[in-house]
This record gives C-alpha cells, sequence and structure tokens, in this order.
C-alpha cells in the first residue's frame, strides 16, 4: 500500500501534473489521519471495556468486604447486647455470689474485655488506586464510599481505642490489689469478693465500662447501616438481584423462632427504673414489631439476631434492645438509658 502511493506520486510529479499532486497528498494525508483517528478510537473502546470490567471486579470485591463487615458488625451488636445485660446485673447488684464467682467471663470479668469491630477495606484500597480509571457512571458511588471507609471507619477506630485504653485502666486497677494475686492462683479471696460485689469503685468502673461498649455499639450500628446501604447501591449499579435488608423483617424472628407467638400483652415482672410501664403490649405494624404503653408512644423495633430486636427511630441510633428469654413463659428483657432494665412477662395474647 505504502509502495502504491508512492509510486502514485512519482507519477504525478514525473508529468508535472502539480495540482493533481497536491489533491492526491492531501487526501493521503486525510486518510492517514482518519487511520489514526479509528486507530485511537477502537483503543479508546477497548482501553473502556478493560476499565468497566475492572471497575466491577472491584465493586464486587467491596460487596464481599460489605457483607464481611456487615456479619462482623452483627457479632459485635451480639456481644455488646450481652455485655451490656451484665453490666446492669453488676450495677445493680442482680448476680448472686454463685453467679459472680462461677464463671467470671459473664459476670465482673466483662470490664477486662474489649468489644472492638474490625472492617475490611481491601476493595476500597483497589478502588482509590484505580480512581481515574473508574468509568464516570460510577461516580454516584465514590462519595459515599468515602464516607463509609473515611468518615464511618475512623469514628469506630476511635471507639475501639476508647474501650482498649478503658479496658487496660481496669486491669491496671485491679493489679494494684495484693488480693489480686490469689485470685489469679484460683483461689478468690474475701476481700476481692466483697470488692466486685459491693465496692463503689467498681460501680464506677462498670459505668465507664458501659459507656465505652456503648460508643462502640453507636459507630458500628451506623457502620453496619451504611454499609448495607452502599452495598444495596451497587447491586443496583451493577443491575444484580443481591440486596440486604436495612432493618430485616419481623417475619425473619418468626422463622427462626419456629413462629413462635410472641405478640400480645405484657406484665412488668421487675424493673430498676420507676418510670417503666406496668403494662406493655407488642404489636405488629408494618412488618415492625412495635411496643405500646400508656406512658409513652409507640415504640419500634427491628430484628437483629435469633431473639433480640433493636430500637430503632428513623436514622437515629436508640439505644435500646428487647430480647426474649429462654422460659416456660414468653418472657424480654428490656434494656433502655443508660443503666435501666426491665423484665416483661407475658399475660395475654
Amino acid at each position: 500500500m505504502i509502495k502504491l502511493f508512492r509510486n502514485t506520486r512519482r507519477k504525478l510529479l514525473y508529468e508535472n501534473k502539480f495540482s493533481k499532486y497536491l489533491a492526491y497528498a492531501i487526501g493521503e494525508i486525510f486518510l492517514v489521519v482518519v487511520g489514526i483517528l479509528i486507530a485511537l478510537w477502537i483503543n479508546s473502546m477497548n482501553q473502556e471495556r478493560i476499565n468497566e470490567a475492572k471497575a466491577v471486579t472491584i465493586l464486587n470485591e467491596i460487596q464481599r468486604d460489605l457483607k464481611k463487615d456487615i456479619n462482623e458488625a452483627k457479632s459485635i451488636i451480639n456481644r455488646f447486647i450481652t455485655h451490656d445485660s451484665i453490666a446492669r446485673l453488676l450495677l445493680w447488684d442482680k448476680l448472686t455470689a454463685d453467679e459472680m464467682f462461677s464463671d467470671e467471663t459473664k459476670s465482673y470479668g466483662i470490664v477486662f474485655q474489649d468489644i472492638t469491630f474490625k472492617t475490611s477495606e481491601n476493595g476500597y484500597v483497589n478502588f482509590k488506586r484505580n480512581l481515574n480509571n473508574i468509568p464516570i457512571k460510577y461516580n454516584s458511588i465514590s462519595n459515599k464510599l468515602k464516607d463509609l471507609y473515611d468518615t464511618r471507619r475512623a469514628d469506630v477506630e476511635a471507639k475501639n481505642e476508647v474501650i482498649i485504653s478503658n479496658v487496660l485502666e481496669n486491669l491496671d486497677r485491679v493489679n494494684r490489689f495484693d488480693w489480686n494475686v490469689a485470685s489469679l492462683k484460683g483461689a478468690m479471696p474475701d476481700e476481692a469478693k466483697n470488692y466486685f460485689m459491693r465496692d463503689l469503685e467498681f460501680k464506677k468502673i462498670v459505668l465507664k465500662y458501659m459507656n465505652g461498649i456503648r460508643n462502640v455499639f453507636i459507630a458500628t450500628e451506623i457502620y453496619k447501616r451504611t454499609a448495607i446501604s452502599i452495598h444495596n447501591e451497587i447491586s443496583k449499579i451493577l443491575n444484580i438481584d443481591d440486596d440486604i435488608p436495612n432493618f430485616p423483617s419481623f417475619q425473619s424472628y418468626l422463622d427462626l423462632a419456629d413462629k413462635k407467638n410472641i405478640l400480645g400483652i405484657y406484665k412488668l415482672k421487675e424493673s430498676t427504673s420507676p418510670k417503666a410501664p406496668e403494662i406493655i403490649e407488642l404489636r405488629v405494624n408494618g412488618n415492625i414489631l412495635s411496643a405500646f404503653s400508656e406512658k409513652y408512644p409507640e415504640f419500634k423495633y427491628y430484628w437483629h439476631n435469633k431473639n433480640t430486636f433493636l430500637g430503632m427511630l428513623g436514622a437515629n441510633i436508640v439505644m435500646s434492645n428487647i430480647k426474649f428469654t429462654k422460659s416456660k413463659n414468653i418472657e424480654f428483657y428490656f434494656s433502655g438509658g443508660k443503666s435501666d432494665f426491665a423484665y416483661y412477662t407475658k399475660v395475654k395474647d
């Protein structure tokens, strides 16, 4: 082809047909330019396909990380609910000596255990590394990912550090006592038992610990809800059917509990607060568990895990949960506020 062009040019020059030569040369240049543009276009299309495939791979990786974080968050929230309920029993002297010292991990020993939420970020690191090559149509998710991993995650880590510091401080405090050496050898002196069961200083430690794990819970729950929202948006962008419900339905609980009938009227069995209503009615409202009483307006709970519901108020995180117990009667344990808790037993369907 190049030889043909060269011969044509020579023939035109030899025949002194300069005007035709000039027109031909311009046409040749035009063809070359068109060829270059076509090559660039093909290359651009190939690069776009490569970038698109890579973006989808990265977003799939982010979704896997988000699912892992969501499950981990649920695990952390479960630990919080357990430790929070134990802390309330400690604070209000509701544990017997046998309960207190038969298993320290379920009593005073919780203040020496941190509750921290660790997140995954491999997908987001890859996303940032390839940010300049991510197709424009994925820009809508970029700021939300930045908020989750750079802001929410930083808040979680800050709360983690506080509770870790608090636990180390608690260990340092108890190590000051001579009786702690004997306790570590397996013999719990009466002085140690009195400290954990009656000492005001230990009550203050429990209160501080409760505040620390509460902050971890709130940061974790906010992160979890944000992660679910982003996961679902990625599914929408990728046009895949893979959504996670922000608030699992009441039916989810019924399936796991063999459709145990928990709805109905409950009577107060025991409470640490004079404000606890004597009667509470549990209903289903829009597939959400709702609690009604004369003293307070309707309060909504969403199913969390197994036999536990968490309080909700729009986008806000509410420090409240309902946990149903394994007993002959249908009963639930209510935890709310800073230190209040109450037990209710079912009296009517």
